[in-house]
C-alpha cells in the first residue's frame, strides 16, 4: 500500500514539475534564442531566401542556446512546484502522514540528472554536427547566391577591399565605392552605378565583379598629389571571400565535441610544455649572466647599487610563466561542457529546501528565486570563462567554481534542514 502511495506521489510532483520546467524553459528559450534569431531572420529574408532554408538555418542555430536552458529550465521547474507545495502546507502535511520529505524530492532529482544528461548530449553530439551542417548550408547559399555576405547600404570589407554600397538585389550590387585598405599598395579608388558579382571559382570562392562605367582615381601612396583618373565602360575586379566563409576545420571550441578538444588539449599541451622550458631557461641564463656581470662591478666589497636594480628590472619581465591561448580555450570549454550538464544536478538541490518553507504566492516565489540564482550562476560562469587567461594553472578548477559554489551552498541547506528536524 505503502509503495502504491509513494508512486502516485511519484507521478504527481513529476507530472507538476515537468509542466512547471516546460513553462521554464520556454520562457528561458525565448530570452536566449529570440534577439539572435530575428537577427538571423532579418538577414535571410533580406535576401529573399526560400521559406524552408530560413527554418532549416533557424533550426541548425538552436541547440548552441539549449544547452544553457535546460539547466536554468530545471531549477525554476524545481523551484515552482516545491514552493507551491510549500506555500499550501502539502510537505507538511504528507510528513504528519509518514511519507518521507525524500519520497517528494526524489522523482525532482531523478529528472535533473536526466536533463544533465541531455544538456551533455546536446553539447557534445548535437551542437558539434548542427554546427557543421550549418556552415555548410551556409556555404551553399554563398555560392547559389554571391551577395548573401554583401550588406546593403552599409560598408563591406572583403580581404583588402572595402566596399561601400546601396542596395544589393539577386547578384547586383548598386551605387559601388570600392578601396583598398592596405596602405602599402598603391592607394585605388574606383566607383561605379552598378556591379555584377558572380563566382568563379566554387572552391575557393572567388569571386568576379564587373562594374559599369566605373571611374577609377590612382594615388601614390608616398605622394598624395600624385594620382591618376581613368573611366571604362567595364571593369572587371575579383573578390576573395574565403575569409567571409566559416572554416570547417577551424570551427570555435564551443561547437568541438569533448573528443576533438581532448585531443586539441593534448596537442597543445605539449606546444605548452616546450615553451615553459624554454621560459625556466632562459629565466636561468638571465640570472646567471646578471650574477656573473653584479660580481665583476664589486669592487672593494660594495656592490654596485645600478647593476643590481638592472638584475631585479630584468628578472621581472620573466617572473609570468607563458599560456598558450588555445590550450587555455580548450580546457575551459571541454569543463563546461561538463560544468553546464551538472549545473541542472547542482540547481535543483538548491531549490529543495522551498519545499518546507511556507512563503506566499509559492510558485510565484519559487520563479523570482530561481531568476535570482540564474542570473548568479550566469554571472558567476561568465567571470570564470574571462579569468581563464588570467592564471598560468589549468582553467578546470576556475571553469568548475559556479558549480562548487552551487553545491556548497546546496549541502549548508541540507545541513540547516536536517537541524530544523
Amino acid at each position: 500500500m505503502a509503495l502504491k502511495g509513494n508512486l502516485i506521489l511519484s507521478r504527481y510532483v513529476s507530472k507538476e514539475f515537468l509542466v512547471n520546467f516546460l513553462v521554464a524553459f520556454i520562457f528561458f528559450f525565448l530570452i536566449f534564442f529570440v534577439n539572435s534569431i530575428l537577427l538571423l531572420v532579418q538577414r535571410i529574408l533580406l535576401k529573399n531566401i526560400d521559406i524552408m532554408t530560413m527554418l532549416q538555418m533557424v533550426l541548425l542555430s538552436m541547440p548552441q542556446f539549449l544547452i544553457y536552458t535546460f539547466p536554468f529550465a530545471t531549477l525554476t521547474g524545481a523551484s515552482m512546484v516545491l514552493g507551491d507545495l510549500g506555500s499550501n502546507n502539502e510537505l507538511l502535511a504528507l510528513k504528519s502522514s509518514g511519507i518521507a520529505q525524500i519520497n517528494v524530492f526524489k522523482p525532482i532529482i531523478i529528472w535533473s540528472l536526466i536533463f544533465s544528461l541531455i544538456t551533455f548530449l546536446v553539447s557534445d553530439y548535437l551542437l558539434p554536427w548542427t554546427n557543421i551542417v550549418y556552415r555548410e548550408r551556409l556555404t551553399m547559399l554563398m555560392r547559389e547566391m554571391p551577395t548573401f555576405e554583401i550588406e546593403a547600404n552599409g560598408t563591406n570589407t572583403i580581404g583588402n577591399i572595402v566596399i561601400a554600397n546601396t542596395d544589393v538585389e539577386d547578384n547586383v550590387i548598386r551605387d559601388i565605392v570600392m578601396m583598398n585598405s592596405d596602405r602599402s599598395e598603391e592607394n585605388k579608388s574606383i566607383i561605379s552605378p552598378q556591379g555584377e558579382v558572380e563566382m568563379i571559382d566554387p572552391t575557393r570562392f572567388i569571386y568576379q565583379i564587373t562594374l559599369d562605367r566605373a571611374q577609377i582615381l590612382l594615388t601614390d601612396s608616398t605622394d598624395i598629389n600624385t594620382s591618376l583618373i581613368a573611366n571604362a565602360n567595364n571593369a572587371i575586379f575579383y573578390l576573395d571571400f574565403s575569409d567571409q566563409v566559416p572554416s570547417l576545420t577551424n570551427t570555435d571550441p564551443v561547437n568541438l565535441s569533448s573528443n576533438v578538444l581532448r585531443y586539441n588539449i593534448r596537442e597543445r599541451q605539449i606546444r605548452e610544455d616546450e615553451e615553459r622550458r624554454d621560459f625556466f631557461q632562459q629565466r636561468e641564463n638571465l640570472r646567471l649572466r646578471y650574477s656573473s656581470l653584479l660580481k665583476e662591478r664589486m669592487k672593494d666589497g660594495i656592490a654596485d647599487i645600478t647593476a643590481s636594480d638592472e638584475i631585479n628590472s630584468s628578472l621581472s619581465r620573466l617572473t609570468e610563466k607563458p599560456i598558450d591561448f588555445y590550450a587555455q580555450y580548450y580546457k575551459a570549454e571541454l569543463t563546461k561542457k561538463y560544468s553546464l550538464s551538472l549545473a541542472c544536478f547542482f540547481l535543483t538541490l538548491v531549490a529543495l529546501p522551498l519545499g518546507t518553507i511556507k512563503v506566499k504566492y509559492g510558485k510565484l516565489t519559487g520563479f523570482a528565486l530561481s531568476l535570482i540564482i540564474a542570473v548568479s550562476y550566469w554571472y558567476l560562469m561568465f567571470f570564470s570563462q574571462l579569468k581563464i587567461f588570467d592564471i598560468s594553472s589549468s582553467p578546470y578548477l576556475l571553469i568548475l567554481a559556479p558549480d562548487l559554489i552551487i553545491a556548497a551552498l546546496a549541502f549548508l541547506f541540507f545541513i540547516t534542514l536536517r537541524r530544523a528536524r
